[in-house]
């Protein structure tokens, strides 16, 4: 049941097409670049994350539910409710199985690339991955766990929704060149990036409840290399006039 970032650059005219057929929303994230993982490296990665959410995945998921994003928690709960996985149940330790469970039904409904001739897409899409790093990313760009009206709070959580919720975790979003642009800009500040350690605080972020938490334990080092690679993914983007395209899947 991870839950893991992931934005995609697509030029202005795939944007257009989306904009006309939200309902293809996902292809955009199919075989995306982000990865490069072989199918059969990724069951294998897959199992023993199922091994691990079957022993902690329920303590983990009730102590970041507090600070997630208030639709994104509604829709997640409703899911999972479905299921019997009530937060009494998952804070109880309980669910484990069935969280693994899901994590490998999801694994196994994993669609292909869309085939030739399909909507149109760049040849090569180039997107990245801020794996588990999201929301720390986010939290130290603005310093809330959820997304505010300014433009570091607005990269990572932020957009314009677009399609139906087919990841479980919200809807994706959208940026316009012009924002891309402009959030490459804030992103590139020669200052930010000293902002940002200044603001990591392992205590507050694990009161917050910043995902996946254990912010004592983990430190700090790869949640920087993660904001750097979202930095230099804008640069690239707004460099060759695209939008941007994110989800949590």
């Amino acid at each position: 049941m991870s839950m893991i970032a992931r934005f995609v650059q697509i030029k202005p005219s795939e944007l257009k097409a989306l904009l006309d057929d939200p309902e293809s929303i996902e292809s955009v994230f199919e075989d995306d670049g982000a990865g490069g993982i072989s199918p059969a490296a990724t069951a294998g990665a897959m199992e023993n994350l199922c091994k691990l959410f079957a022993a902690r995945g329920p303590g983990l998921l009730s102590g970041a539910l507090p600070g997630m994003d208030p639709k994104m928690r509604e829709t997640m709960m409703e899911r999972l409710g479905q299921l019997g996985l009530t937060k009494e149940v998952l804070e109880s330790g309980k669910g484990g199985e069935a969280l693994a469970n899901i994590m490998m039904s999801r694994m196994g409904g994993m669609k292909p690339p869309a085939a030739a001739g399909g909507a149109p897409r760049s040849a090569k899409s180039k997107g990245i991955s801020l794996d588990k790093g999201w929301h720390g990313v986010h939290y130290l760009l603005c310093g809330a766990s959820v997304p505010d009206a300014t433009i570091l709070g607005q990269v990572v959580m932020g957009g314009t929704e677009i399609g139906e919720d087919f990841s479980g975790y919200g809807e994706a979003r959208y940026f316009t060149p012009a924002e891309v642009a402009a959030t490459a800009r804030e992103l590139g500040r020669a200052n930010l990036e000293a902002e940002i350690k200044a603001r990591f605080d392992p205590a507050l972020m694990n009161g917050a409840k910043i995902y996946p938490g254990g912010w004592d334990v983990t430190g700090s080092d790869w949640l920087f290399e993660e904001f750097r690679k979202l930095r230099d993914f804008y640069a690239g983007a707004s460099a060759q006039g695209n939008a941007v395209v994110t989800c949590i899947l």
